[in-house]
């Protein structure tokens, strides 16, 4: 495989991180996001002395709000004129109680949903100018853990609970990915693909926040030993990434054991577009505004 243009979010620690070190030392370019600057800076140089490669940069933004997504695509596309596998890494898990973001979502969901399909919007683009463009959102078998979705409580305002905000948001990101291609065949875009990756019980620190309740802490702790290592759950993305075998294919669920099936119990055709509908209804307003100067 030729040498490609990256950006991984979330590449901070865990998977990210690791898919980044992979990828740099195969000798394409990375592109390493994160939130907290100086944390991001220090990652890179690190990984730039490790894999030996000057194609690291990085590029700083908060999945949390959609204004900043939206500056963060921009400054990426004023510094790049295509992307070639776009990796929606970040993940994350909140607390015990519902909690909204400054733009009023709710928190899981939006790092693990709203963020991914807003960037991927952004940055379609620019993923058709690659003519082999791929897009790869880390999944968790999760997504069938989080009991019936509510289509009409979306963010779950009425029916919050830790467990079922972490399981609907993995599956929110499935449903999305199963759409895009649709959306860009109506676009006449045909160079990008789309699918599903899932790392498995890696050790990561994904949901290690202050706020989790004393059940979850208890179970995390229970289960961290039996946990596989970063390197095995950072092999589904480098697969979907590089392999010559997914050039074309889209809606693939892939995880350490290979090509999987997500669970379908709760998927219908209008459950996709309702919530398709409802990422665009949110995400319109951050569209098309600029960047204040």
């Amino acid at each position: 495989m030729e040498n490609k243009i990256m950006l991984i979010t979330g590449a901070t620690s865990g998977i990210g991180k690791e898919a980044a070190k992979i990828l740099a030392k195969q000798g394409h370019t990375v592109i390493v996001h994160g939130r907290n600057k100086s944390k991001t800076e220090a990652t890179v140089q690190e990984l730039k002395k490790e894999t030996e490669s000057d194609k690291i940069d990085i590029l700083i933004g908060d999945l949390e709000s959609f204004a900043d997504i939206k500056r963060m695509a921009d400054e990426f596309k004023a510094k790049y004129d295509h992307l070639d596998v776009l990796i929606n890494n970040a993940g994350n898990q909140y607390g015990g109680t519902w909690e909204g973001t400054k733009e009023g979502h709710e928190k899981t969901i939006m790092v693990n949903s709203f963020a991914p399909f807003f960037l991927t919007h952004l940055l379609l683009e620019l993923l058709n100018n690659s003519g082999d463009g791929r897009v790869i959102t880390v999944s968790s078998a999760s997504h069938d853990q989080g009991g019936t979705p509510v289509m009409d409580d979306i963010e779950l305002k009425e029916h919050y609970s830790y467990m079922k905000a972490y399981g609907v948001s993995k599956l929110y990101a499935n449903w999305i990915i199963r759409h895009f291609p649709k959306y860009c065949k109506e676009n006449g875009i045909k160079n990008i693909t789309f699918n599903i990756v899932h790392p498995g019980s890696a050790k990561t620190n994904l949901g290690n926040t202050g706020n989790r309740p004393m059940a979850m802490k208890i179970m995390f702790f229970l289960w961290r030993p039996m946990m596989t290592s970063v390197e095995k759950g950072a092999a589904p993305t480098i697969f979907a990434a590089t392999s010559p075998e997914m050039k074309g294919k889209n809606d693939c669920y892939i995880g350490p054991k290979g090509f999987e099936k997500a669970a379908e119990r709760y998927y219908t055709e209008e459950n996709e577009q309702i919530l398709w509908d409802y990422c665009m209804k949110i995400t319109e307003p951050y569209m098309e505004k600029q960047t204040e100067e």
